[in-house]
Formats: structure tokens, sequence, C-alpha cells
């Protein structure tokens, strides 16, 4: 291809297994390991791999076609994981059923169907600041009447907002005694408490839960062509909370606005959006509307690493997580790059930054709201700021699909196909409500929602003809693979377990990189990750930057490897168990470190909070 992706790898459609093969055009001549090439096939074979390198190539040619991606994005294998634990209604409960909230699910004995697929597209999901005023007056009138049901229906916004709480709060737990498909008897005290969240059950659970909040306000307005608007951030022109949601209307009076949320950080809501928030939270909002100074245009390109990071080159258990696992004893758990980075900095830019006023305690009295897994203790990041709350600002659905049409562009124009093949994941179950008139539960497999068409919607082609975090600019650091760069001086071994420190960037030299195995890809794995779940937790990943520069790692870096970052919740109380994986196959090739037998890993603290590693990082082959 010479630099140009004017021949396509592989042709786009709606839904793909894998991605087509990419011909190898590995120049002869190079100076040490530098290429010039664009693209591919990993192991020298016709295999299915895609490598598409960022340094050499920023995909300018990708309008209509299945980019692929560096990181096997198909059939990926389950994650290690010391139990085999199936999801459904029978081993999720409710362990507060006294009374409709915030378990609406358990509201009724109503029998439950199952999920019947829709026989056609009727519904496009387009960009909220592109809409029209009819569409946005018609998305204000669906959410006004939504609103307006009483909490005991369940498709009501009390109910729904309850949802997200109910299964990320702590207010169901896995029945591991029902796991084997035997009758639903009493929880046990020691079944541990169930979240949607830190796993593969991410993106199914969360396209699950606002495909039906979206049939629920079209069936309010009577138009079953009605689609949720996506708020997309990941495009310069959206890269700030829409207006639509902002004005807050006349307060009191039917002039007022349903999409209106008073829980927001006001001094973000007219800035230029930070999707790496947490590394420069303290920052000075840059104004949306203000000069596209070198400022401006530098947060815009880090906006679009960021994305093109967290999209491309992901296999699956990167990208969408890996298995649900309920062994107490293991952190087998772990986000793919579509929960922790956009979505996590979004979440977190929008919401209530803490208690009012900003010097008092956070009480109810501050505008507190309980966190239902530990008495007497509040959090005050309300809304999207927290995830028992998220659910009560309207905004969050529209952020919501705009994550859903992540994984639907991951899965079809990058190539990514279904994910995974392991029935524990297809199988995968949730009940949700259905029709506002009479609601009934039906239960939906992870299998029925991997392609959108069978849920009725797709996203606008025209408004992602072109993507932007396609082509980003992303430049070293520092310099690599030179030949007179000089030995630096080895950094002390870290002693492990490890309680990280905002400031103190952590050295573990020389990480052994075994030699990468035909067709697969190398993992670089953060295990033992210990943290405390209702506060703000992020660190960056690094390869081969020195100490004194490693403060400045970001998306926009080609070091970059990744980032561990979450949502403030409530995890049950106490600390979280967890890992990072982080696809680096294509970092070491950008770094010339790709035939290296060892690399420096270099681990930067973002936030105060308490986190622990305790273990040394890995690199291993994707199995």
């Amino acid at each position: 291809m010479n630099g140009s992706m004017a021949s396509a790898c592989a042709t786009s459609s709606p839904l793909v297994s894998a991605p087509s093969a990419c011909p190898s055009k590995k120049t002869a001549a190079r100076f040490r390991r530098r290429r010039t090439v664009s693209c591919r096939a990993t192991g020298g074979d016709n295999d299915g791999l895609l490598w598409l390198p960022r340094r050499d190539v920023m995909l300018s040619g990708l309008s209509g076609v299945a980019a692929g991606l560096a990181c096997y994005p198909g059939l990926a294998d389950a994650a290690e994981c010391t139990r085999s634990d199936k999801v459904n209604e029978n081993t999720v409960q409710c362990t507060d059923t006294e009374g409709a909230l915030p378990c609406p699910l358990v509201s009724t004995t109503a029998p439950v169907v199952d999920f019947t697929p829709e026989t056609k597209v009727t519904r496009v999901r387009q960009p909220v600041h592109l809409l029209s005023q009819e569409y946005q007056e018609k998305y204000k009138e669906a959410t006004s009447k939504m609103k307006a049901l009483p909490e005991s229906n369940p498709l009501s916004f009390a109910a729904q907002a309850a949802i997200h709480q109910a299964y990320c709060d702590s207010y169901y737990s896995y029945h591991r005694s029902s796991s084997s498909g035997g009758s639903t008897t009493a929880a046990a005290k020691d079944d541990p408490t169930f979240d949607v969240h830190f796993s593969w059950i991410f993106a199914p659970w969360h396209r699950m839960y606002i495909y039906f909040y979206e049939r629920a306000l079209g069936d309010l307005i009577g138009d079953d062509t009605f689609a949720l608007p996506f708020w997309n951030w990941d495009h310069p022109a959206g890269m700030v909370v829409p207006p639509l949601f902002r004005d807050a209307g006349a307060a009191g009076s039917t002039a007022s606005n349903p999409l209106y949320d008073a829980n927001r950080n006001p001094a973000n809501l007219d800035a230029l959006i930070d999707l790496d928030y947490l590394n420069d939270k303290d920052n000075e909002p840059i104004p949306f509307s203000g000069p596209k100074d070198e400022e401006y245009k530098k947060l815009v390109n880090k906006n679009l690493c960021t994305v093109y990071t967290q999209q491309v080159r992901k296999g699956a258990e990167s990208f969408l997580g890996e298995k649900y696992c309920t062994d107490l004893g293991s952190s087998t758990s772990s986000m793919g790059s579509l929960e922790r980075m956009a979505h996590t900095a979004v979440h977190v830019w929008v919401g209530k930054a803490g208690p009012t006023p900003a010097t008092a305690t956070c009480s109810e009295a501050s505008g507190g709201v309980p966190n239902h897994s530990k008495g007497g203790v509040y959090s005050c990041n309300n809304d999207m700021g927290f995830l028992g709350t998220a659910g009560r600002d309207p905004l969050f659905y529209s952020h919501h699909a705009n994550v859903d049409r992540m994984w639907h562009l991951w899965s079809t124009r990058l190539g990514g196909g279904q994910g995974f093949t392991d029935t524990d994941w297809l199988d995968a179950s949730f009940v949700f409500y259905d029709d506002v008139e009479s609601p009934r539960k039906v239960r939906v497999k992870f299998r029925d929602v991997l392609d959108t068409r069978d849920l009725g919607y797709t996203y606008d082609a025209e408004a992602d003809k072109d993507l932007p975090w396609l082509r980003p600019k992303i430049t070293s650091l520092v310099p690599h693979g030179t030949d007179d760069s000089g030995a630096a001086k080895a950094a002390a071994a870290p002693v492990f377990p490890l309680a990280l420190t905002k400031g103190q960037v952590v050295e573990v030299p020389a990480v052994a990189v075994p030699a990468r195995e035909a067709g697969k890809e190398q993992l670089l794995v953060i295990d033992g990750i210990e943290f405390d779940p209702q506060a703000n937790n992020k660190f960056d990943v690094a390869i081969n930057v020195p100490a004194d520069k490693a403060s400045q790692v970001g998306p926009q870096y080609k070091e970059y490897a990744g980032s561990f970052a979450v949502v403030p919740g409530s995890g049950g109380g106490g600390t979280r168990k967890g890992k990072v994986t982080l696809c680096i196959t294509d970092v070491l090739y950008d770094l010339d470190a790709e035939d290296d037998s060892s690399v420096d890993v270099v681990i930067v603290p973002r936030t105060d909070a308490k986190v622990t590693i305790n273990a040394r990082p890995t690199i291993k082959n994707r199995n």
C-alpha cells in the first residue's frame, strides 16, 4: 500500500466475524527495525490478521472499509477463571425486595417471555448536535412523559434510573447455588455482590438497557421510528455537553427542559471535553466556543488519540473486557478499553464534582446520595459522576448510545465481529421490561444483541462517513531505536505489593518479552490490582519512557500502552480486585522494541485514591 489505504484490506459489512487478511509488504531494507509499510499479515502468513502500525499510517483512506485490528478481534479465548459462572435471572438476584425500587425487575411475579428479534430496522440513531428542532422537541416530549409516569410503572424514568443503580450499587448478588441450573433458593450471606461493570458484561448489558429505554420513549409518543440520539464526543463538533441538555428552561413551568440535570459540574458544561480527564482534572477548562488556539487543538487531537487507542488494534478481551468470574480469591475480572477510557472520562467530566458548598463534608445536607453497600456513607459526585445515580441524568442515555456506537463500529467497520464465542458470554441473559401500557418481562441473551439490526436500529451512516479519530497525530515522546542512544541507568526494581502515590512514577525494569508466536498478540498484564471503587481511580502505563518524562505520557504518544480507570461506585464496600490487560503488539512495533527480550514498564499514578498493585507486570502471548 506504500503508506496509503487506497486499496482496501477488507470491505465493510454489517457484521463480520473477522477482518480479512492484508498481504505482507514488508520492505527488505530498513534501519534497525524501522518499517515503511502500512499493512502486513502478522506471522508472515495469510492468517487473517491485519496490522496497522499507527506510526506509519493514520488510516486516512478508511472511508467505508473495515480497518481491521492489530490485536486479533475475532474468536478470542476465554480469560482465565477458576469458576464457570452462568449469568441469568436465577443466578443474579436482588437482595433488596421490599419494594419496587431500586430493584424494579422483581416488583411483579409476571411471567418472562424470550426476546424476539425485530424484523426490520426502523430507527436510526443520530448525533445530538445535528438534530432538527422538531426532533429535539420530540426527544423532550418523550422524556417528559417518561418522567410523568408513576414510579410504580417499571418503564418510568425513576424505575429506569433504578435499574442501573441496582445493578451497580450492590443491590444484586451472584447466587452461586443456582449457577448449575438448579432451582432458585434463598441467597446466601457469602454470595458476592454483582456488578455489570468491570468485565465482558459491560457492553451487552448496557446495549440491552438503553434498547428498552429507547423503545419506551417511542411508545410514549406513539412513534416506533423514534431513536435515541447519541452524544458523539468522538467528533470535534460534539466535544461539549450538547446545548439541548444544558438549558434548564423556565423552572416550574411547561417550558422547563426535561433533559436538564442540576447535578452536573458547572465548570465543564461549556468547555471542550477532555477524554483523558483524570490525568488533568485540576486544569482550567478550555471554552468550547473560545479561540481555536494551540491548546484547543492539542486537546482535540488528544481526544482523537484517546478514541483511536480505545478502538483500534484491540482483541475482544482488551476491548470488551474479560470473563466475569465470582472467584473472590482471584482478580480475573478486567474492564475493556471500551469501558475504562472515554466512557469513564465522560462520566467523571459531567458529574457533580462534590458536596455543595465545596468546603462541606459529603452528607445528605450537602447533596449526598446514600451508598447502599456502606451504611452512613454518602456520595457527592452525582449524578453522572457516581454509578449509583448516573441513570438519573437524561444525558447518561445519549452518552451510552455513543458508547454502544463505539462497540457497533468496532464490530463492523473495524472488523471486530461478534467478539467472543464462549457460551458463558453468548448465553448470559438478563430480564428487562417492555411495553409502557402493559409492561411485560423480556429475557434477552447476549447472542440476541450482537447485531443492532436484530434490535431494529442502526446508526446514521452519513454522520459516520468521516471518523476523524482514525487519523490522529500520534508522536514519540522520546527518541527510540537509534544505535547510539546510550544505555540509561537501570532503575531499582520496585517491591510488590506496591501502593501507588500520585506524583511518584513506578519504573518496573526489564520485564521479559516472550518471542511473539505466529497468529498471537502480545499482552501486558497488570494483575492483583486492589482499589477503592468509591473513588476516582486512574493510572497510566507506558513502555520505555524515562522517569523524568513519564508524567507527560498520554494517548497522543507512541509510548502509551493504556490505562486503568473506573467511575466511582459502591463495589459492595471495602476494596475491589481487578486487573488490566493491554494489547501492546503495536506499541512494541512503534518503539522499535518488537525484537527486544525485555522492556521497561512505567506506571504513572494520576489520582489520589488508594491503589495497590500486588504483582509485577508480565507480558505474554495471547492464549
